[in-house]
């Protein structure tokens, strides 16, 4: 589940930065680059959630 979560979330970057790209080469419209920004967004902030920051290990443990 964690590595398809990491997966989800790297492709989800590359649709941020790929949708401004298709705006400015004319592929697709306003209202179509908003869209694909505001649920990569979403995309990544969900799957990212569930695999960045979760590693336990001895030394991170508190005494």
């Amino acid at each position: 589940m964690k590595k398809v979560a990491e997966i989800i979330s790297y492709l989800s970057l590359v649709l941020i930065v790929l949708a401004p790209i298709l705006f400015y080469a004319g592929k697709v419209d306003l209202e179509m680059n908003k869209l694909l920004l505001t649920t990569a967004t979403v995309t990544w902030f969900a799957s990212a959630l569930c695999w960045i920051g979760r590693e336990t290990s001895a030394d991170s443990v508190p005494e």
